[in-house]
C-alpha cells in the first residue's frame, strides 16, 4: 500500500466504532467502511490494476464508500456526476475508457439508455473473495476529475496518492483537526473541491456530514440541520455563504456547534461574509485559494479586523509544502501592487492532464526563478502582493480584456458592483464582438432599482472607460451544481 492508504486504513482501524460518513438516511462506522470498501475492492481487482474506474458520486454515503474500494484495490477513481448531460458523460466515458463503472440501479439505467457497452459494478455484488493489498508506487494514481475547461471539452486531471498525502499533511500542520470533528459537506462528491471534506475524514478520523442540497435554500432549516449533526467545521462555496447570509437566519437560530467557516472556489463577497461574522464573531472564517491541478489548496488567509464590503480579501499565504511565484512576462514579480500570473510549485501538483501530453506539456512545465529549476503549474490567475506580504487575487486572465484602449480585470467590476447595498450578486462578462462590458446583477430582497440606477451609481465608483455598457437585472443569478454562478449560462444571453 502507499503511505497514503496505509495512513487511511490506520485511521479506519483505530476508529473503528465511530461514525465516519453519515447522511440524513444512513451512516457508516469506520470499521464498516473498511470492510465494505475491502469486499468491494476484490470484485474490482478482476478487472486488472492502474485502471480508471467511474463512481457515480451520488448525494449519499455510498460514494465514499466505492471511493476507498477504488483505492484499496489498486486502481484510481473518476467520479461521475449523476445528473450530467448525455453528451458530456458520453465523452467522459470515452476518454477514460473506464475498467469497470460503480453505481446503483438507477445508475445503471442511466448508463443503459446511452447504450453503455462497458462493466458496470453495484455494491450488491461484492462477494467474499479474500481482498489482496495493492502494489503500487507512491505516486500512483488515486482520482481523476475531469472539468470542461476553456473549449467545453471535458479534461481529465489525474491526482497521486503522494499529492494528495502532502496536501493533508500541510493542511493538518496549518489548521491542527481530530476526530472530533464533523465536518458539513456542502460540495457535490463529483467537484474535486469535495476532495478536502473527503480525505481529511479520512486521515484524521473527523465525522463527514453529508448535507441536503435543499438545506441550502432554506438557511434556517440548514441551521437546525447543522445543529442537530453537530457540525463544527464547513468549508463551502462562497455563493452558498452568501446565499445563506441573503436570507439572515441568524436572528432565529445559529449554528451551535460551528468553529471554523472556511470558503474556497470563488472571491468571496464581503458584505456577505460581514453578516456571518456579526451574527457569529467567534468562529474561524478561513479564505483558501487552490486549483483542479492541485490536491487541495495552496493559499490561505484567516480573516481577522474589519473589511468594507466592497474590500477584496487576500489570498493569503502559501500552505508549507507549495511555493507560488509572480510572473510578468517571464520576470518574476516581488513588488507590492504590481500584477503577475501565479505559477505554483508543489509535490501536490496533478500529474498530468489525461490523455493530453501537449496541455500537459503547455501547463506543467519546468522553470527556475531562483534556488534551482522545479515543476510548476501556470494557473492562468493574475495576482499581487500587498504590503503585508499577501498574495491578492486580480483576475483570471481570460478575464482581462482591452477595452477603449485600456486593461481592465473584470473582477474589479464586480468587486465595485458588489460592494453596492443594492446588489445581491453580480457577474461582468465581454460582448468581444460589439465591445461592450455586461454586468448581470441580482438585486437584495426588498430592493427596487432600475438598469439606469444602478449604472449611474456605478459612474461615481469607476473610470468611464471601465463603465458596463449594458446592466441587466436578473431575479436570480444561474448556479452551476456546484453552487457557483454559472458564467457559462449567461454567457448564452450575451
Amino acid at each position: 500500500m502507499t503511505e497514503l492508504l496505509r495512513q487511511i486504513d490506520e485511521t479506519c482501524r483505530r476508529c473503528g466504532g465511530r461514525t465516519a460518513i453519515a447522511s440524513r438516511e444512513e451512516r457508516v462506522t469506520f470499521s464498516e467502511l473498511r470492510h465494505r470498501a475491502r469486499c468491494l475492492a476484490a470484485v474490482i481487482r478482476q478487472y486488472g490494476t492502474g485502471r480508471p474506474i467511474g463512481v457515480f458520486a451520488n448525494r449519499t454515503v455510498e460514494p465514499g464508500i466505492w471511493f476507498l474500494a477504488v483505492l484499496y484495490s489498486g486502481n484510481f477513481y473518476v467520479p461521475l456526476d449523476p445528473q450530467l448531460p448525455e453528451e458530456k458523460l458520453r465523452a467522459i466515458c470515452a476518454d477514460a475508457d473506464f475498467a469497470c463503472v460503480i453505481g446503483n440501479d438507477k445508475n445503471r439505467e442511466r448508463l443503459a439508455e446511452m447504450s453503455f457497452g462497458g462493466r458496470f459494478l453495484t455494491e450488491a455484488e461484492t462477494s467474499d473473495m479474500e481482498w489482496a493489498e495493492p502494489n503500487m508506487e507512491e505516486n500512483a494514481p488515486a482520482y481523476m476529475v475531469y472539468t470542461s475547461g476553456s473549449t467545453g471539452k471535458p479534461k481529465g486531471v489525474l491526482k497521486s496518492h503522494a499529492a494528495i498525502l502532502s496536501f493533508l499533511q500541510a493542511f493538518c500542520h496549518t489548521f491542527p483537526f481530530t476526530q472530533d470533528e464533523v465536518i458539513g459537506n456542502q460540495t457535490p462528491f463529483f467537484f474535486d473541491a469535495s476532495a478536502k471534506d473527503y480525505y481529511l475524514m479520512l486521515i484524521t478520523g473527523a465525522t463527514l456530514e453529508v448535507i441536503p442540497t435543499e438545506k441550502f435554500s432554506m438557511p434556517t432549516e440548514l441551521m437546525e440541520y447543522m445543529n442537530d449533526r453537530r457540525i463544527t467545521y464547513a468549508c463551502w462555496v462562497p455563493t452558498a455563504i452568501s446565499i445563506v447570509a441573503q436570507l439572515n437566519p441568524f436572528s432565529l437560530v445559529k449554528p451551535a456547534y460551528l468553529r471554523r467557516l472556511f470558503f474556497v472556489g470563488e472571491v468571496m463577497p464581503m458584505k456577505h461574509l460581514n453578516k456571518w461574522r456579526s451574527a457569529l464573531p467567534e468562529i474561524q472564517y478561513v479564505n483558501l485559494y487552490g486549483q483542479s491541478e492541485l490536491a487541495g489548496i495552496c493559499c490561505y488567509y484567516e480573516v481577522t479586523g474589519e473589511f468594507g464590503s466592497g474590500d477584496v480579501l487576500p489570498m493569503g499565504r502559501c500552505l508549507s509544502n507549495c511555493r507560488i511565484d509572480l510572473v510578468d512576462q517571464g520576470n518574476l514579480v516581488t513588488e507590492p501592487g504590481k500584477t503577475g500570473e501565479m505559477y505554483i510549485s508543489s509535490p501536490a501538483l496533478a500529474l498530468e492532464y489525461y490523455h493530453d501530453p501537449e496541455k500537459t506539456a503547455a501547463s506543467f512545465l519546468s522553470a527556475d526563478f531562483g534556488g534551482g529549476p522545479r515543476r510548476y503549474f501556470r494557473t492562468g490567475d493574475l495576482a499581487q502582493y500587498d504590503e503585508a506580504g499577501n498574495l491578492v487575487f486580480v483576475a483570471r486572465s481570460d478575464y482581462q480584456i482591452k477595452h477603449m484602449g485600456h486593461r481592465i480585470e473584470l473582477g474589479e467590476i464586480e468587486a465595485v458592483a458588489g460592494g453596492l447595498s443594492q446588489i445581491d450578486r453580480c457577474c461582468c462578462l465581454y460582448q468581444a464582438e460589439k465591445r461592450k462590458i455586461v454586468l448581470f446583477c441580482q438585486l437584495c430582497d426588498q430592493t427596487e432599482a432600475t438598469e439606469r440606477e444602478i449604472h449611474g451609481l456605478l459612474r461615481d465608483h469607476l473610470s468611464a472607460y471601465m463603465l458596463p455598457g449594458k446592466v441587466v437585472i436578473v431575479d436570480r443569478l444561474p448556479l452551476n451544481a456546484n453552487g457557483k454562478i454559472d458564467r457559462q449560462a449567461l454567457k448564452a444571453r450575451l
